[in-house]
């Protein structure tokens, strides 16, 4: 027990030095899909591999969620072709195997079409999906840029010098006239708005919401239907020091509220707040984060926020408050491989006890010209 509370004390004290070196969501460009069009492509014939490897072990003892490894590698390639300079057609694959199986997990096509007009991008079928987004944890799953690599439906993307909009819709799961499941969907919006650039210090303002259904019409299916909407709004401040050094910190408040016609989880509302400092040198970037959820819930939320076990809704806790300390390492080794490790304990003040989990993704990309479509 003394062990427990000197651990503590000495994340209170690191955190209170933090306060003024401050951010809240860990920088994930490792677990991002990235492109983009340009006009020396058109009718440009472009292939695109990507390995990425993922060890994720989530050491989780609480009620709410138990720990489990994520370990395996993931390929996915597709060509790429812009017919003309606003258009990008891509079809391809994606394969996903854990390791210790003989099987593949995963084999899904990808195809997207993407259109790009002044400073919106639209995507139809694979989308610009999880950590893209740009949504807090709690809101969106961190596991699904592993579990839901490719995510399939529309989306309409924003980017200005003061402002950003990201809008989508992902069809997680269809249903027909010849199968008794629901439906699934989750769709959502993540925006921020820029309200102060001055002086190499920038204030902003996010927002955040999502929708998550599971229903339809077609089949009769015992499970009920649900409806369950998730806001999160809050301010952002970063300062750049030095070409090297970035203080940062985020403070986010988060409701989240239940509209099915008949409540299948244990909470209706929900409420919570999220609090985060951090400090990034070079490529090193260390955080503190401070989460108080009462009665909170997100069903495509990084689990261990939640109030109650998805998959057993009778285990549950009214409050919850979390004290996490948290470093991260990123780096490109070359022009097309990069490295990402992170550790992050956490001290659950109901649960009594220190909790962590602690990753490792590895990427390699490569990209080049195939051929020229000619007229």
């Amino acid at each position: 027990m003394n062990i427990k509370r000197s651990l503590l004390t000495i994340i209170v004290c690191f955190s209170l030095l933090a306060t003024n070196a401050v951010y809240g969501q860990l920088e994930n460009n490792i677990l991002k899909q990235k492109d983009s069009v340009n006009l020396n492509d058109t009718q440009n014939v472009n292939y695109n591999f990507e390995v990425f490897n993922f060890y994720r072990n989530t050491e989780y003892f609480d009620i709410i969620e138990k720990g489990q490894t994520y370990f395996g590698s993931m390929v996915q390639g597709y060509l790429k072709y812009n017919p003309h300079k606003n258009i990008m057609i891509k079809v391809g694959f994606i394969t996903r195997h854990d390791f210790g199986s003989t099987k593949l997990n995963t084999v899904q096509p990808i195809v997207s079409i993407s259109y790009f007009k002044h400073k919106w991008r639209y995507n139809f079928g694979m989308l610009q999906g999880h950590m893209n987004y740009g949504f807090i944890e709690p809101m969106y799953n961190i596991d699904r840029a592993i579990t839901n690599r490719i995510e399939n439906g529309i989306q309409g993307i924003y980017t200005g010098k003061t402002f950003t909009f990201n809008n989508f819709l992902v069809w997680d799961e269809p249903t027909y006239r010849t199968t008794t499941n629901q439906e699934r969907f989750v769709t959502g919006f993540t925006s921020e708005k820029t309200i102060y650039n001055k002086s190499k210090n920038l204030i902003s303002f996010p927002l955040q919401g999502s929708l998550c259904h599971r229903g339809g019409q077609l089949n009769p299916n015992p499970n009920p239907i649900y409806s369950r909407i998730n806001v999160a709004y809050g301010l952002k401040w970063r300062s750049n020091i030095s070409p090297y050094l970035t203080l940062k910190t985020e403070h986010y408040f988060l409701h989240a509220r239940d509209f099915s016609p008949t409540i299948s989880q244990p909470f209706l509302n929900g409420n919570a707040n999220w609090h985060s400092f951090s400090l990034k040198y070079k490529h090193i970037e260390w955080m503190i984060n401070y989460w108080h959820g009462r009665e909170y819930q997100s069903p495509v939320g990084t689990q261990i926020y939640n109030n109650y076990n998805i998959y057993d809704i009778y285990l549950n806790r009214q409050s919850r408050k979390m004290l996490m300390s948290r470093i991260l390492f990123s780096q490109k080794l070359n022009k097309g491989t990069c490295i990402d490790l992170r550790l992050e304990p956490f001290y659950d003040f109901e649960y009594g006890r220190f909790q962590y989990n602690y990753s490792c993704y590895i990427k390699f990309i490569i990209e080049d010209k195939l051929f020229k479509i000619k007229k």
